[in-house]
This record gives C-alpha cells, structure tokens and sequence, in this order.
C-alpha cells in the first residue's frame, strides 16, 4: 500500500512489473506531472509536440465524461484508468473513484496528476486478479477506451460478453455502465484514416483478420453483445470527431445537421489518406439517417435491471468550447425536461467563467432594447440559474441552413437573395455611431487602423453570424447566441465581414458560392477593409485563448500526413513511364505503351521493341524530373547484358551519370537499335521536381545557403 498525496494505491494485486508499457515516454509524462501543475499542461503540450504527451495530458480527454449526468456523491468504477486523463473528471463530483490498472508507472502518473484528491483509491493489477475483491455495489462503471481490450483481459470464447458481465457484476441494481468505443465503421476508416489500436488501414472495416487481442465493434455488434448479456436498457451518444477528444456530443434524439462534421482532419498519431470529402459524405450519411452507424465514437449508458435514480431532465447534446482562457471556457447543453421540454443551458468550465456568465446575462438585456426600435432581431430569451444560464430552445431554421439548403439544389441566386437579406438585417439591426477608439476595444481587438467617423454599433453582438440567426415560423428573426457582445463601439462592417468570412470560408461547396458574387464588395468590405478586419479577427481570437490551448490548434505543428486521393493520383499519373516507337513514320500517341517500373525512387524496368519498329525514345516522366545513376544496357534473351546504350536526351547533364528535364516532357533518345537485341534493360533514381526547383538546379553554382543545401540534397537523391 501507498500513498501519493491523498491518493491511494493498493498493490495487493500486482503482479511486481508492468506488463504494459509504451516505453520511455511514461517515464517522460510522470516528470512532466511532478513538475508542472494542471493548469500548465496545455503549455506543456504545445511545447512537446508529442502525440503521447497530448494524449495521456490534454484537458480535453476528460470532455468524453465532463458532460454526463453523474448524481452527486456518487460510487464510480473507472476499470483501466492509465495515466488518469478522465479520472478527475469522474472525482469531480464522486464520493469515491475505485481505479483499477495493470500498470503501476501509469497509475503512479494518475495519482500525482491527481494527489490533492480525497477521494481515488488505484488498484494496481490484472483486472480479473482485482475485481474478485471489488464490491458490487458501485453506482458507476466506466470503461473507456477499454472494452476493446476484453480478450486480454478476461479471454475465453465470448471474452467481450464476459468482460461485460464481470464488470456489471459489481454494479449496483439500477446503476449504469458507461462505455466509450471507437466505431468499427466510423467514417473516418472509409476515408482513410488508420484502425486507432494497429495502424493499419481497413483492419476493422475487414474485419480484423491480422489482429488478435483487440477489436471495436459497429453499433448492431455492440447492441448484440448487450442483449446477448441481458441488458437491453441503453442509450447511445455519438462524441465527434471520437470520444478521445470530443468537441461535440450529439444523441440519437439530437443528430447532427448537414453542415456540422466539418472537423475531420485531425489525424496526431499517425499519417492518413484522404480519400473523400468526409464532410459532404457526412451530409449525405445525415440526409439519409444512417449517422448512428457510421458515427466515429460511440459512448453508451447500459443500465442493470432495478430501482433506478430518475431524472428530471435527459440529456440530448452537450458543446465545448475548447482552446479558450478559462474565463471564457463554456459548456453548452441541450436537455428535455419531464414536459417533453427541450431547454438549452449554458455553463462554466471554471469557476473563472462566472463573471462570464453574467457578462452574457447583461448581454441579454442590452441587446434586447437596443434592437427593439429597429425590430429587426430578437435575443433569445435568458434566465439565470444555479450556475448556469437557461435559454429558450427554438424551433426554426437558421439562415445557415437555409443557405445551405439552397446551395446544395444549385439555386445560386436565391442564395444570393437570402444572405443579402441576413446581411442587410445586420446592418440595418440598430441606430450607429462613429467609431471611436476605447480601452476595451483596444484591448480585445488591438491597434486596428479603423478610419475615423466608421459607422458602429455601440452595444456590439459581433458573432452575429448565419448559424446563429434562427428564423421561426412566426418570421421572428432570433439571436441563438450573444455571448460575444461589447459594450463599447465597434464597427458594423466588422461585424458584417465576420458573417460572410465563417459561412463563405468554411466549406468547398460555401466557398465556390462566394466566388460568384463579390459579397464583401456590395458591403463595402473593400480589399484595405479586409485586411483591417482580418488583423482584428487574430487579435480577438487570442483575446478569447488567452494562454488556453486545444489540439486542434496544435494540428499543423502536430499533425501527422494527410495524403490527398487526388494528389497521391497525381503524383502516380507523373511518374508513369512511356516508351514511344517509331515503325517509319515518326513517334505518335497510338504507337506507345506505359512500363511499369515501380513507385519509388528508383525504378528498373524494361522496354521490349517489336521488331518493326526502326526507333524509340523513352518519356520516364510527366513532370520536369531530375535523374540520377542512370543506366541503359541491351540485353540478350537470357538476360545477360550485351551492351551499353547508346542514348542522348533533352535534359540537361548534370554530373556524371545525371540529367535535369525543366519541362513536363522529359525523353530519352535511342540513337540506333541494336541488330542483337531488341530489350534494354533501364534504371535510375528519380526526383519528381517543381518549377522553382529546376531553377535552383540549372543555376545551382550560383546557389548560396540553404538553397545550395537543397540541390546538394537533390542531386544526391
């Protein structure tokens, strides 16, 4: 038995060594715990730039629980908690948090990230050994990120109904297991993304035939195995883009709407192709209500049969708004009451958020008188409550569906017409002023050079954007959400760039649309206006982080590869290799063929000629290439070389046995057909080349620095 802290860890079970281990870098994550507090890590992270270190430490991992209803006071099962990246979630609101974990170096993480809490005891040890001395009366279990490993840790013929049962054995009758999975048919492994748990791609879309102790499972599995084990009270959540870092928890009574799943690069662990547009396939999986089957995470709430707690509210969707400071870090909720009432609530992540809070309460207030003479909106309406803010869940369309609508039946001009009217209730929403430059406008949006008498709006919503601008059927225009509202001028062609800037810049189909009309122009966002704006746009944007940090800002330093079909296509097109013959009436496309030589580099191949043909020549590439160690030998029947080829080309020598080609046609000549032999066996290194690149080459003794560096490089292959 020991003590870290406050947090116990029970040793009774432990085998002695760890069994499981990712090496080296545990031993990395407890220095980095021991030496820097919670609230630092997403520093931490960012400096890092290890998937590890942002897996096992990001705030945001504990998203996949911080949501969820738990009733106070609770008695929670975490069964393999690692590195404790949801723990604290759980120990926010428990009376007690039972961990259990093969491996003492995660748990020894777990509780000194965790040691100021009263309330963690950590079981080190196999499960099976532990949970034989485990009470069965735990108002909670969580398996997350963990039921995938049921064959190693229970094992048998139906590990995973075991696994199951074994840990619902120690439940209570009425409680809940809480269970988060990744989905075997989760979009993201269709459009190239690897399986998260063996890197390889389509293992468990085929059905994991190369992989033995761990497997996910698709929504019609995973029901089976429950029903199969007698619990067939469950609901289903659908944390995106997964449950390892959920932004978004959506449910089977409040899906997603076209237009949402827009965040689907986010590859860190490993690279990943790219073949498809998730997006638009999202749209079309929604419009055809098929999102519950190829969601990429799932979370479930089974409940064992018995007297159970009821709630006066179920949860139906749950948004965070993550990579802000702490004082602005908000949880929104929707929920159905006892009524069939559906409320939204807004809450702080953070006790700093309070005054927040009470920002967007006098936000409410505000706005509603200064739009009221004009009519042109209306707030949604806001009450406070127990920490939290209440607002009325409306029905209607936003002007972001409606534009979206229009789009996808191809009726440009009627959505020209319904954002110019979005945009001329914006501007029309309110008297102006002139602009003048405060303290606070200066501390949100910086030094912006905005020009003198600019009409503004003096109590300034500026997200006024079309996803927040509900019509209902009353033809009332709403508000959704104002909690960017300033009570100090700011000017209303900001406010009208920001509307245009996130619809028409966020999606190909939105985009290709802007193209077609000079929107900024006809609102007089002219090019010295944009960059004005654009400027406060990053100024305000690290107003709200502050020194908060979430991954996906850290993706284009972290990221891993993100291969395009098209550009991997492209790439393959380039590199084909033609060999053109001439039967006496020169070269021409009909008397060609491709040679296969291989994808790489260096490439072997060889080319046959018919025994008409009186010349040929031999375009190693569609693209301006450099060539290195080439070689061209006639050779005989049996595959002995005969003789050199005798070969001249319309490259540029470079070196011995190297050429540059500055065009998309490079060839290489034969100069006269050996009477012998009628193969030439061919092979050299290639490197497919840019236009800026050819340059550097055919002038690389004028070259100085780095750029010398890279034609060195280059010519080397």
């Amino acid at each position: 038995m020991e003590r870290i802290g406050n947090v116990i860890l029970d040793d009774t079970h432990y085998p002695g060594e760890d069994l499981y281990s990712d090496g080296a870098v545990e031993d990395h994550i407890l220095e980095l715990v021991k030496d820097y507090p919670e609230a630092e890590y997403p520093q931490v992270i960012a400096r890092e730039k290890d998937w590890a270190v942002m897996y096992h430490l990001a705030h945001e991992r504990e998203n996949i629980l911080s949501w969820y209803p738990f009733v106070p006071g609770a008695k929670v099962l975490e069964v393999g908690s690692g590195c404790g990246a949801v723990t604290g979630a759980v120990a926010a609101t428990a009376r007690s948090v039972t961990c259990i974990d093969l491996s003492k170096k995660r748990s020894t993480v777990n509780a000194v990230r965790h040691k100021d809490s009263g309330n963690i005891t950590i079981r080190l040890g196999n499960f099976q050994d532990v949970e034989k001395d485990l009470e069965n009366d735990f108002d909670y279990a969580t398996l997350i990120g963990v039921f995938e490993y049921g064959k190693g840790y229970i094992g048998g013929e139906k590990p995973y109904h075991g696994f199951l049962t074994t840990v619902m054995e120690h439940v209570r009758p009425g409680g809940k297991l809480l269970l988060a999975i990744e989905n075997k048919f989760g979009l993201k492994y269709w459009a190239g993304c690897r399986e998260d748990h063996v890197g390889a791609y389509f293992e468990g879309l085929e059905g994991y035939q190369h992989t033995e102790n761990v497997r996910t499972f698709s929504r019609p599995e995973l029901i089976r195995i429950m029903e199969e084990c007698g619990y067939t009270d469950y609901k289903f959540y659908y944390p995106y883009p997964d449950y390892k870092f959920p932004a978004v928890v959506y449910s089977d009574d409040y899906l997603p709407q076209p237009g949402e799943l827009n965040r689907n690069i986010c590859n860190f662990d490993r690279d990943r192709l790219v073949l498809m547009d998730e997006g638009k396939v999202y749209d079309q999986i929604l419009q055809d209500n098929l999102f519950p089957l190829y969601a990429n995470s799932f979370f479930v709430e089974i409940s064992k049969p018995g007297a159970a707690d009821s709630p006066s509210e179920q949860l139906l969707y749950t948004k965070y708004s993550s990579g802000r400071s702490k004082q602005f870090s908000m949880q929104t909720r929707i929920v159905r009451d006892r009524d069939g009432k559906n409320i939204v609530y807004k809450r702080a992540e953070y006790p700093e958020g309070q005054a927040f809070l009470a920002h967007i309460a006098e936000a409410a207030k505000q706005l509603s008188c200064f739009w009221q003479e004009r009519g042109q909106f209306a707030a949604n309406r806001c009450l406070s409550g127990d920490g939290c803010l209440e607002f009325e869940y409306l029905q209607g369309m936003t002007v972001e569906e409606e534009l979206d609508g229009l789009l996808s039946q191809g009726d440009t001009q009627a959505a020209a017409k319904a954002l110019r009217e979005a945009a001329g209730r914006i501007s029309g929403s309110a008297k102006t002023k002139e602009f003048e430059m405060t303290p606070g406008f200066h501390q949100v949006f910086g030094d912006a050079q905005i020009p003198t008498g600019e009409p503004s709006f003096a109590v300034a919503d500026i997200d006024l954007i079309f996803s927040n601008l509900r019509k209902t059927a009353d033809n009332r225009w709403n508000v959704l959400d104002y909690e960017w509202t300033f009570f100090f001028a700011v000017p209303v062609k900001y406010i009208l760039f920001r509307a245009l800037h996130y619809y028409l810049e966020s999606a190909p189909l939105r985009a290709e649309f802007g193209r077609l009309f000079d929107f900024y122009g006809e609102f007089g966002i002219t090019p010295e206006y944009l960059e004005i704006f654009q400027q406060m746009e990053r100024q305000f944007q690290n107003y709200v982080a502050g020194s908060g940090i979430s991954p996906g800002s850290l993706y284009h330093t972290m990221g891993k590869q993100a291969l395009p079909l098209g550009e991997l296509l492209a790439e393959t097109e380039r590199r084909r290799v033609q060999v053109y013959l001439d039967y006496g009436q020169g070269f021409c496309e009909e008397n060609s063929y491709f040679v296969e030589g291989g994808s790489g580099k260096e490439l072997h191949y060889t080319v046959t000629i018919p025994g008409q043909a009186v010349g040929v020549t031999i375009d190693p590439a569609f693209s301006a290439c450099f060539l290195k160690d080439v070689s061209l030998n006639w050779i005989g029947e049996d595959g002995q070389r005969l003789a050199p080829v005798s070969y001249e080309t319309t490259g540029y020598r470079a070196g011995t046995d190297g050429y540059v080609f500055d065009n998309s046609d490079p060839k290489i000549i034969i100069k006269e057909i050996m009477e012998t032999s009628r193969r030439i066996e061919v092979s050299y290194r290639i490197n497919l080349l840019e236009e800026e690149t050819v340059e550097l080459l055919l002038g690389k003794m004028d070259t100085k620095g780095r750029d010398r560096k890279k034609v060195r490089r280059l010519i080397k292959g």
